[in-house]
């Protein structure tokens, strides 16, 4: 036998021929056959062997299936490769390894007829068990998408918008599962009819455009942006043929068990994406500074400790998760001399009077009244803490996971400032030139509150303003942030402010980064 491909393999055979394979062990293996070939291989000799070896009695007179699999790996020469297996040895194999197989074959998409649509454009997507990119032909079967966003074209007319972590089983004759997650539909009038199948309802769309989202419980909330579908019940479930029609602007519930429509419900666009956004560069291109590394107290190139900030009312690092949110008597800017690149934080309320955002005492004149409250303060995390729940919550955008070595993310919970020194990051990092700050910039959807507070995002160079980003409540959820940064620009301001209360006001900046300027593509002439 060949060594295995991973190195407790055998183990895990051994223990599935005595049935004795726990179900995360059954799992881990059917997912190790179904993603490597040198598995599956690996699977069949084991098996081919230990039935030759059990046929000869002087080397497994007294060994179990388990001890098969432990002698082919002590001692390959045990085996007699030369032995006829016996028939019904060959077959009990073969039944094994064709139904795992066959099980197995269910998890991905595979090409047994005709191609039904293709995948028309992806967003730093990441598929479970696929490798399908942009212009790939796309078959009935299951498309897991765990990361990013992606946009299938489908060929009756349907426009599929996915956000991670969604997956969706599609069929050919006009119809999609909805296995998890959330997906948004465009119909055009040749693909009318088009349906939407949950565990608990069927939508049918009547030349639309609408949002299903599919609870954890299993609950289905259906969204009409523009035209007119039809909700109905799982009549397997329901007992019962029931059905709504759901108008534009309307949305409707079906409960986890598939029993009751709860229709008045006001559909909100916000919740889907109906756009794919633009690739940026990799994350971590070495001509980018990472602020939010450089906030974990880093260097800007993943040295900084992630789920670490700065204090608002110190200035010095504190460790996430802030558990309680405490409120300024006086606007004050403090600095942060232990942070490299950081030339300090602040709470921005101008009730109190003027607000100071940096060291050389530039003012932040356009800051809006606020109640001074802040919670922790800027930290180097994709992670907030909710007071009520008493649980920190992973936060997304546009599909993506922020707060990771791939896709870092600045958390800037109103009400919070923070001024990064140009110069000394310049100094730092001589070799990259600063030309801009980039961002992705909103807050999260999947909030432990239905509704979030609303908030402002300003972005100031030098104490000018640059960027205004406005989040009132249920309105826009994440937006690029692409700002130019002069040479002779120093001080580079980042604040979140909020009117009222502040519980929710859960900003987040994924991938901040300060980079070069795209280089001018120059124009050839025949």
């Amino acid at each position: 036998m060949s060594k295995p491909p991973f190195p407790d393999l055998d183990e895990l055979l051994q223990r599935f021929l005595d049935d004795q394979i726990l179900p995360d062990e059954r799992m881990r293996l059917e997912m190790a056959m179904r993603d490597d070939l040198c598995v599956r291989q690996y699977y069949m000799d084991s098996m081919l062997a230990s039935a030759v070896l059990r046929r000869s009695s002087q080397a497994t007179g007294e060994l179990s299936e388990s001890d098969l699999i432990l002698a082919l790996a002590r001692d390959e020469s045990q085996g007699d490769s030369k032995r006829k297996v016996p028939r019904r040895w060959i077959a009990a194999i073969l039944i094994v390894g064709v139904s795992i197989l066959t099980s197995l074959s269910v998890f991905w998409p595979r090409e047994p007829g005709p191609a039904i649509g293709t995948l028309i454009s992806t967003y730093k997507a990441q598929w479970r068990r696929l490798h399908v990119l942009p212009g790939d032909s796309l078959y009935a079967g299951r498309y897991d998408l765990r990361e990013g966003a992606a946009r299938m074209e489908l060929d009756q007319g349907v426009s599929l918008f996915l956000e991670a972590p969604c997956q969706v089983q599609l069929a050919q004759g006009g119809e999609v599962t909805l296995k998890s997650g959330r997906l948004a539909a465009v119909v055009s009038s040749q693909g009318k009819g088009f349906r939407v199948r949950t565990p608990t309802a069927l939508i049918t769309d009547m030349g639309t455009e609408f949002g299903v989202l599919l609870h954890r419980d299993g609950s289905t909330e259906t969204h009409v942006l523009k035209g007119r579908v039809n909700v109905a019940l799982d009549p397997n479930k329901a007992g019962q043929s029931k059905s709504l029609d759901v108008h534009e602007g309307q949305a409707a519930k079906v409960d986890a068990y598939g029993r009751t429509i709860q229709d008045g419900l006001t559909a909100r666009r916000d919740l889907f994406l109906l756009m794919v956004p633009s690739p940026g560069q990799p994350s971590g291109a070495p001509d980018r500074v990472n602020l939010a590394d450089i906030v974990g107290g880093g260097n800007g190139h993943g040295t900084g400790d992630l789920d670490r900030g700065i204090d608002l009312g110190t200035g010095r690092m504190f460790r996430q998760p802030a558990t309680e949110i405490q409120r300024i008597r006086r606007n004050e800017f403090q600095g942060s001399a232990e942070f490299r690149g950081i030339d300090g934080v602040f709470v921005p309320n101008r009730a109190l009077g003027q607000v100071v955002v940096s060291s050389t005492g530039l003012l932040f004149a356009q800051c809006p009244e606020t109640r001074g409250s802040y919670y922790g303060g800027p930290a180097n995390s994709g992670e907030f803490y909710d007071l009520l729940t008493k649980q920190a919550y992973r936060v997304r955008l546009n599909g993506v996971s922020y707060g990771t070595s791939r896709h870092p993310a600045l958390s800037l919970h109103a009400n919070a400032g923070i001024t990064f020194d140009l110069d000394e990051i310049r100094q730092d990092h001589p070799n990259i030139k600063l030309d801009r700050f980039t961002a992705v910039c909103g807050i999260p959807k999947d909030l432990p509150h239905p509704r979030f507070s609303p908030a402002d995002v300003w972005v100031l160079l030098d104490g000018v303003l640059s960027l205004h980003l406005r989040y009132p409540r249920a309105g826009s959820i994440a937006e690029t942030v692409d700002v130019a940064i002069p040479a002779q620009a120093r001080f580079l301001t980042l604040a979140a402010t909020c009117p009222g209360r502040a519980d929710y006001a859960w900003i987040i900046l994924g991938d901040p980064f300060l980079e070069s300027a795209a280089p001018v593509q120059q124009e050839t002439r025949p």
